[in-house]
């Protein structure tokens, strides 16, 4: 596996060296040189000077020369040097018009032409100017040169630059003019109101662009991330609400909504709707309604998407030359840049309403815009593999509506060759390919449809790339139907099951590991972890490339020379992927826990081998009307339909927790036994063969199911007139470890048994809460609303105090080992001793927040420094934990309902949470579920510290301590405690401590 390039791409932008090719001006024909110097421009950026490509131009050209400043590879000016007459009235002609001012209209916006001297005292004209592309301030001029007109254009901050190269003067200054006019005023003006340097513009044009790969490459939480930095250096130098800051923040918007985050895209298209019509790309308004238009059919609401692509489809069609609109085939050379932008928007959006009619029940109505849409796009010039991909596997979807399978089928193979030419082993093959299965299945093709769907497999587990659950779900049907007609097969099968059930993930998972991979590959100051990383970066970049070499190979010169020329470049990519693999093992190396943060598949052979006789292993896949769950031992493995849907789970996981849970703040009513028999039935009962014996039972949830800690499922009836106490919990069966994963649980078990750090106990409770005025600075109201109001609730959490010193004194632990109250602290984690401790205890909240825009990763609460003047450092992010260095058997997280409301993506945010613990060193992880008792929560606690103490297995430690509740409820304790509200919050998320060494997997 690889860390997915995209996440660090965008964490190593910050050393990189070359820009996107259209950044600045245009991009240079041929490669730079040296060059000569040019002096600085105003940021103090050195410059140098070099010849250049020359734009269209009315006169002559003489000489063309390029500016590159601050060390960038693109040019940030370009000075181009006519033969004719330099006289006013020619001035005033090149400023006001002609091949230039035809070219440079283009590409940026600019005001009237106003007279200048520029460069000591040469008559000019000035633009003000503002790039279509990113806003930012541009300036153009007409001079009077020493040897005839001069054209000149580039960034607000090269204008002293092309001073110099326009009067000739490089290697010295240039004395400032007598009077400049008021239009060169103006252009110094917005030059230093312009905070901003060459760098910023060519980073955002990088993140614009690599943002754009992504989102092709259908991989939207990383284009996410592109998007979100290219935003955040528009608004650093141009203000958040530039009009022009809106092509970045529709981009971002599209891809939240492309993973199901409909609020948050919602939310960045409210504000893109007062800036679209102010921006100086023409093409924005178009592709708002286009961008909302696919936002719209992301909601289920074809109608309203339909509507809004009709407006997107007349608003490009303005601002297409009509030619491209006619009916031909003739190839049209379209060189204006936002021209070609909204005959791409047109193309594309024509695609989509062919997908909203066919959602609103009127297929037959899509193939003439389908079609239409792939004519635009070839007739300009503009048709990509991945788009032309796009469009074919949309035209499946419409054949399929229409009852012709078959077509639908070639249409599929079509467009996965497509992909596998223009992005061989990314995630649009895969969904092509797996799309293609479910399609031959439903037509009784059996084997060619479990072809087609190991072949998808097989791209998402050489990248490491996940897939809807609804996409891989059609495979797990197809291999239970095989099971049921080939009984003799059905293990093997079976296996095969295990694996796939990982090939899916939830958003919210996917989302923590982008955040995480690429926590990895700034690499927290390790200069090893990032050599590495970037090795292996550049290592699948080199491979990528080839692959797009061999599958444009034109094979010119004669049969021989093609079987020689494939020959080579097949042992090119050979060579390639050796080196692929040896990056990847460095990257292994350096980072121990690297295994822990992928999208990865373990193999159900190899898991078997991690597990004790006495453990069985469940993992689980909920669909929207059915799944399956698979569980495996070390002889064997079986699997079975789950004939419930995620709905309904999240139905009955959200009346469980309410039952058990109670309404914050009071006592828990009577529980509810009806929800927690149902999900046992529905889950794990059909699968109690197998599970028979097992006195360790280590299950990987999905979905609604995170958010439930299994030992409180009933495994029977209760006796309403019975105490609960000796209700059939299946606590009473088995102890309980729940995973993220099953890749999760073979590496925890590759790395040992047990910590061999010196100190037994580091606990840290009662945080100082963060103040007002502090929330309000990191969490501003008009964006933040939601994540304000919930860190305001944040209160303090007294009972701690005692809970950790309780823990404290039952592990023999120096009284020095608990930090408390303002000295709880973010600096207090990163002691060197947290890395000497067994057990790491943080008794405090714990914030999953989902899928909010202004916290989106789960973090630990701390105590803010004194005197601190915003929140950010109460929140100790999961990403941030990333650089913890720990040997800890178990870190105890008693915090406030830290498992989350099972509709709300709590369970996957605590597994997040989870996997970023396990990366710092740690084996295990105890959290809780809902707020916990005070008393019943430093019980379960000490009880569990004793026992395992006393050499208990962490995972039979807990079960223990919730027994000795149980048992004790209505005895020692009050009878209540019997209620799952005292004694069932509590899950363990991977081994913590072992009794016995195991047989690892051989990682």
């Amino acid at each position: 596996m690889t860390l997915p390039r995209a996440a660090l791409l965008l964490l190593l932008l910050a050393g990189c060296a070359r820009p996107a090719a259209e950044s600045y001006v245009q991009a240079t024909l041929g490669p730079r040189t040296d060059g000569q110097p040019a002096g600085t421009d105003a940021r103090g950026a050195a410059c140098t000077a070099q010849p250049g490509a020359a734009p269209p131009a009315d006169l002559p050209v003489l000489r063309t020369q390029e500016a590159f400043c601050g060390g960038w590879s693109q040019a940030a000016a370009r000075v181009v040097e006519l033969g004719g007459p330099a006289d006013a009235a020619r001035l005033d002609a090149l400023a006001s018009g002609g091949l230039w001012r035809t070219w440079l209209d283009g590409r940026v916006a600019c005001g009237a032409p106003q007279n200048a001297t520029l460069a000591g005292g040469l008559p000019a004209r000035v633009l003000s100017c503002t790039r279509r592309t990113g806003g930012w301030p541009h300036i153009a001029a007409v001079i009077a040169g020493p040897q005839g007109p001069v054209l000149a254009d580039g960034l607000s901050t090269t204008l002293p630059v092309i001073e110099r190269l326009a009067s000739g003067t490089t290697g010295g200054t240039v004395a400032p003019a007598a009077g400049r006019s008021e239009g060169a005023e103006l252009a110094l003006r917005r030059l230093s109101a312009g905070a901003f340097e060459a760098n910023d513009v060519g980073r955002y044009e990088q993140l614009m662009s690599l943002g754009r790969e992504l989102n092709q490459a259908e991989n939207f939480s990383a284009a996410e991330d592109a998007y979100r930095a290219a935003l955040a250096v528009q608004e650093r130098v141009l203000g958040r609400d530039n009009p022009d800051t809106v092509t970045a923040l529709i981009h971002l918007a599209l891809n939240l909504s492309n993973q199901g985050r409909l609020r948050d895209a919602e939310a960045l298209f409210t504000r893109a709707d007062t800036l679209a019509p102010r921006a100086a790309d023409p093409v924005a308004p178009a592709r708002l309604l286009h961008y909302r238009g696919l936002h719209a059919l992301n909601a289920g609401e074809p109608a309203q998407a339909e509507a809004l692509l009709r407006r997107a489809e007349s608003a490009y069609a303005a601002l297409v030359p009509p030619s491209a609109l006619e009916a031909g085939t003739d190839v049209l050379l379209i060189n204006d840049p936002s021209a070609q932008s909204a005959l791409l928007g047109l193309a594309e959006a024509r695609r989509g309403l062919a997908i909203a009619v066919s959602r609103a029940g009127r297929p037959a109505e899509a193939p003439v815009l389908l079609a239409d849409s792939q004519r635009l796009l070839r007739r300009a010039g503009l048709a990509p593999g991945l788009l032309i991909g796009r469009g074919l596997r949309t035209e499946a979807a419409v054949e399929g509506l229409l009852g012709r399978g078959d077509t639908a089928t070639e249409r599929l193979d079509e467009a996965a060759r497509r992909f596998n030419t223009a992005a061989p082993g990314e995630r649009p093959e895969a969904v092509t390919l797996f799309l293609s299965g479910a399609r031959l299945e439903a037509a009784n093709r059996h084997e060619a449809a479990l072809a087609a769907f190991r072949n998808g497999a097989a791209v998402l587990r050489a990248r490491g790339i996940a897939l809807p659950v609804a996409t891989v779900l059609p495979y797990l049907d197809a291999l239970a139907a095989q099971a049921r007609a080939r009984p003799a097969d059905a293990p093997a099968l079976f296996r095969e099951m295990f694996g796939v059930v990982q090939l899916a993930q939830r958003s919210a998972t996917v989302r923590f590991v982008q955040q995480a991979s690429a926590r990895l590959g700034a690499a927290g100051g390790n200069e090893a972890v990032a050599a590495a990383v970037r090795r292996l970066q550049d290592a699948d970049q080199t491979l990528r490339d080839l692959y797009a070499q061999r599958d444009t190979s034109s094979g010119s010169g004669g049969p021989n020379a093609r079987v020689t020329g494939t020959t080579e470049l097949d042992n090119r990519i050979q060579e390639a992927q050796r080196l692929r693999a040896e990056a990847e093992s460095e990257v292994a190396a350096a980072a121990p826990g690297y295994r822990q943060l992928l999208l990865s598949v373990v193999e159900a052979d190899a898991a078997a081998r991690t597990l004790a006789p006495g453990e069985a292993l469940v993992t689980m896949l909920l669909g929207r009307d059915h799944g399956f769950t698979v569980a495996l031992r070390r002889d064997g493995v079986a699997a079975a339909r789950v004939e419930i849907g995620e709905a309904e789970a999240t139905r009955l996981v959200n009346a469980l927790r309410e039952s058990a849970a109670g309404t914050e703040g009071a006592a828990p009513g009577r529980f509810n036994a009806a929800p927690s028999l149902a999900l046992y039935k529905a889950v794990l009962e059909p699968l109690a063969a197998t599970l028979e014996g097992a006195d360790t039972l280590i299950v990987a949830p999905d979905g609604p199911l995170l958010a439930v800690p299994f030992g409180m499922l009933l495994t029977g009836p209760v006796d309403p007139g019975a105490s609960l106490g000796g209700a059939p919990w299946l606590i009473r069966r088995h102890a309980i470890v729940h995973v993220p994963s099953p890749q999760t649980l073979v590496t925890l078990r590759a790395a040992g048994t047990g910590s061999s750090a010196p100190l037994p106990y580091l606990g840290f409770g009662d945080f100082v809460p963060p103040t007002a005025a502090q929330l309000t600075r990191s969490f501003p109201p008009d964006r933040c609303a939601t994540d304000a109001r919930l860190a305001q609730g944040l209160g303090r959490l007294p009972g701690t105090r005692t809970e950790v010193l309780i823990a404290q004194q039952t592990t023999g632990a120096r009284p020095d080992a608990v930090k408390l109250g303002a000295a709880f602290t973010e600096a207090a984690l990163r002691s060197p001793d947290l890395g000497r401790a067994r057990i790491l205890h943080l008794a405090t909240h714990a914030l999953l927040p989902g899928e909010l825009s202004c916290l989106p990763e789960p973090a630990v609460v701390v105590s803010a420094p004194a005197n601190a003047p915003s929140a950010d450092a109460s929140f100790v992010r999961a990403s941030e934990m990333l650089s913890l260095h720990l040997d800890a058997d178990l870190v105890i997280l008693s915090a406030c309902n830290t498992g989350g409301p099972g509709g709300g993506g709590g369970g996957e945010a605590l597994s997040g949470l989870a996997r970023a613990f396990f990366y710092a060193g740690a084996r295990g992880l105890l959290a809780s579920h809902w707020a916990v008792d005070d008393s019943a929560a430093a019980l379960t606690v000490a009880d569990l510290l004793r026992r395992q103490e006393g050499g208990s297995s962490t995972a039979a430690a807990l079960r223990g301590a919730q027994l000795l509740i149980l048992e004790e409820a209505g005895k020692r304790l009050p009878e209540s405690f019997a209620h799952p509200f005292y004694w069932a919050p509590f899950a363990l998320i991977g081994d913590g401590r072992r009794t016995a060494p195991q047989r690892s997997a051989g990682l």
